[in-house]
């Protein structure tokens, strides 16, 4: 009986801790981001190509070993995308070149390479 206790303390505990996280939000302030995934063709036609610097390399990332159970794919994407928009406009970048995802069974990580483009509107 008390193993049976501890299993379901255990298990209510992990419940409320994964239902407490939160998922990383776009901050409020950010400027336009434009995310390019390395399999998207034709992004820019030749002669509308924007001279860019290159400022580093991003990552975005979102779940947890503890709460992957608890929330859907489609919220674990968005919370990566979200951390990666965050965390380009920290660095002062308006294009990411997203080279790679990494699939992890608890989370979602993109990772790309952050550049700060010269023309009028992200497309």
């Amino acid at each position: 009986m008390r193993q049976l206790l501890k299993i379901y303390t255990i298990t209510f505990l992990v419940i409320i801790v994964a239902s407490c996280s939160n998922l990383a939000q776009k901050n409020p302030d950010n400027k336009p981001v434009r995310l390019i995934h390395k399999y998207e063709v034709n992004v820019l036609t030749a002669g509308e190509a924007p001279d860019c610097r290159y400022l580093g390399e991003v990552i975005g990332s979102e779940g947890h070993w503890y709460t992957y159970l608890f929330i859907s794919n489609r919220k674990l994407i968005q919370g990566a995308i979200n951390d990666l928009h965050n965390s380009a406009d920290a660095i002062g970048a308006n294009v990411v070149y997203i080279s790679d995802n990494i699939d992890f069974t608890t989370s979602v990580t993109f990772y790309g390479q952050a550049y700060d483009c010269k023309y009028d509107e992200i497309k």
